[in-house]
């Protein structure tokens, strides 16, 4: 199938067409129950468990106050918060859909891709596994779930995920730029705050478009240099990923990534609400939110457990918040975006027919 893509704007018709057939076979896929005795796994955990044990033992957060702002909360807000969280998997699977249908997967011989359900609920199955393993293997998750339920080629689709991984980032950091500087301006001491997580977002973002880079303009060399049964393993993955930035797909995929890093900041902002706090700015509230979002990304500790938290109630205490009400928040923020997903993620893999 010959390939015709337009990356970052050029036409894209060299080199030779890349052959989809036979399938790369399916690597063995590793039980769940193994990767959480992995020690990998194991580390991040424990990473995550002295993270968080030297933060309450520094700040010393009044734990019986804490418990009291939470009961206290408003369950109407909480309840949007909750229903906000798991909206936004219906704006991932419209994403993911888009790109591939933008990768040529509908085109394909012999795949028949999921729908829009389908695929919010395997992504959702890979948020799961993000929050038991490091290192976003529920990505290669997906990727291998919609390979078993579709017969698509597994390394085009990992291109596709990591193409959606880069744009979130990329809109992640221009937000982040905009709301930190709103928000910090006028703030008395919090420059270092600001120059630490935009030094960490810029960093990402040249790490971004170094690779880009390197795979539009020497990929057919990396390929060469691979062995020859890899080759057009990588040709695929190098298609999947490249196809993300295509034109005619580039408005509607950072629209839809928009209102997901939207979704993370109302959230935040709904959880604060039912603590029935005041004072904290929108672009304060953004700024905290995609913040401890970016944080997230790094795949150190299973979906940032530990970081997160740590950084999310620095933050908040930094723009004015008692340090107890800041507590409350992130408990309360993260039951939602975290503790939540391992119990609703493991009923949805123990009844899932598409794991």
């Amino acid at each position: 199938m010959a390939t015709n893509m337009k990356e970052f704007g050029l036409a894209v018709t060299d080199g030779p067409p890349v052959e989809l057939r036979p399938e790369e076979s399916s690597p063995p896929l590793v039980s769940l129950r193994s990767r959480l005795l992995d020690i990998k796994t194991l580390a991040g955990f424990g990473v995550s468990a002295v993270v968080l044990i030297i933060f309450f033992l520094t700040v010393k957060l009044d734990l019986g106050a804490i418990a009291t702002n939470i009961a206290g909360a408003n369950l109407f807000y909480l309840a949007l918060a909750f229903g906000i969280y798991y909206g936004a998997f219906w704006i991932r699977g419209l994403r993911w859909q888009l790109l591939l249908r933008g990768a040529g997967f509908e085109q394909e011989e012999g795949v028949r891709l999921l729908g829009l359900n389908g695929l919010v609920e395997i992504t959702y199955l890979a948020w799961f596994v993000n929050c038991l393993v490091p290192a976003k293997l529920g990505d290669v998750y997906r990727a291998y779930l919609l390979k078993k339920n579709s017969r698509a080629s597994l390394s085009r689709t990992l291109g596709t995920l990591l193409g959606e991984r880069l744009a979130e980032v990329l809109v992640l950091v221009v937000l982040l730029g905009f709301s930190g500087l709103v928000a910090f301006s006028g703030l008395q001491g919090g420059s270092s705050s600001l120059i630490l997580i935009g030094g960490l977002g810029l960093g990402l973002l040249v790490a971004i478009l170094a690779g880009l880079v390197a795979l539009r303009f020497w990929g057919d060399q990396i390929a060469r240099r691979l062995p020859p049964r890899y080759d057009p393993l990588f040709r695929r993955f190098r298609e999947g990923t490249l196809n993300t930035f295509r034109r005619d797909i580039r408005l509607k995929l950072y629209g839809l990534t928009v209102l997901v890093w939207l979704c993370e900041a109302v959230r935040l902002y709904l959880v604060i609400q039912a603590l029935h706090l005041t004072g904290l700015a929108l672009p304060v509230i953004l700024f905290c939110a995609l913040a401890s979002s970016l944080l997230s990304t790094i795949p150190l500790t299973p979906a940032g457990l530990g970081a997160v938290e740590g950084t999310l109630v620095v933050l908040l205490t930094l723009f004015g918040l008692n340090k107890n009400l800041a507590g409350s928040v992130v408990i309360l923020d993260r039951v939602i975006s975290y503790w939540s997903n391992l119990v609703f993620g493991g009923l949805l893999y123990l009844v899932s027919r598409k794991k």
